[in-house]
């Protein structure tokens, strides 16, 4: 995940990054950081950030009009302030605040932010595809997709409840869904850990009873990804 720290204090900056790495080794997940110190040089960043931890009072540019800028361009980055000014929490919110969190940030509360967080992503997170069947096109959560297969320029998708085209390659499928949840297992296939009950060398078998491949040169990955993924499930957060 890509996470934006935006804070004119360094030390905060730095403290914050110490509490996140210990939750991300404790849930084992992945988390690269990007650190700013004003929001004006935030703005100017492409990088489509799942996190940003905004601080209010800064040098050029303050954070609720950060944010504001952000949601001009149809950001929906979740953003979670931390400030120890409590009064304007209510500012916060009308920029679509995820989380208020009062400086200097409770280790709880900061883990039922980021809890509360990834389930909501693996909630509502969905994909417009055509169903193979008919002319129509959905949205389909990505908690419902199996897994996905190359066909030529286009990509079948395997859902819970049915089959459907994606007008596109794997790849550019691939780019649409959350990476907590997916493994590239072959060139033809893109699979949802959510669902896989066993697995060998060259084959993943889902709870469906359908399979996938599983590339020789990916298995280590896999195994990696798919350890770090079940552990994660253990505790709750999926």
């Amino acid at each position: 995940m890509h996470i934006a720290i935006c804070d004119d204090e360094e030390f905060f900056r730095k403290s914050l990054i110490e509490q996140l790495n210990k939750y991300s080794i404790e849930k084992g997940l992945d988390f690269l950081y990007y650190e700013y110190n004003d929001g004006v040089d935030l703005l100017a960043s492409k990088i489509d950030f799942d996190i940003i931890f905004m601080d209010f009072q800064m040098k050029d540019k303050n954070g609720i009009d950060t944010v504001s800028a952000l949601r001009q361009r149809n950001n929906n980055t979740h953003v979670i302030f931390a400030s120890s000014y409590e009064d304007v929490v209510f500012d916060s919110l009308k920029v679509k605040t995820f989380r208020f969190l009062i400086k200097p940030i409770e280790k709880e509360k900061l883990y039922e932010a980021l809890n509360s967080l990834i389930r909501e992503k693996s909630n509502r997170f969905t994909v417009l595809v055509r169903n193979t069947e008919q002319s129509a096109n959905y949205r389909i959560l990505e908690r419902n997709i199996i897994f996905a297969q190359a066909e030529n320029v286009s990509t079948l998708i395997y859902a819970s409840d049915k089959c459907y085209k994606y007008a596109d390659t794997l790849s550019a499928f691939q780019k649409e869904l959350s990476s907590d949840f997916f493994f590239r297992s072959h060139r033809s296939f893109l699979v949802n850990m959510k669902y896989i009950t066993n697995y060998s060398k060259n084959e993943i078998i889902f709870s469906t009873g359908e399979k996938a491949l599983l590339s020789k040169i990916k298995y280590k990955e896999f195994q990696k990804t798919y350890f770090d993924f079940m552990k994660r499930e253990s505790i709750g957060l999926l």
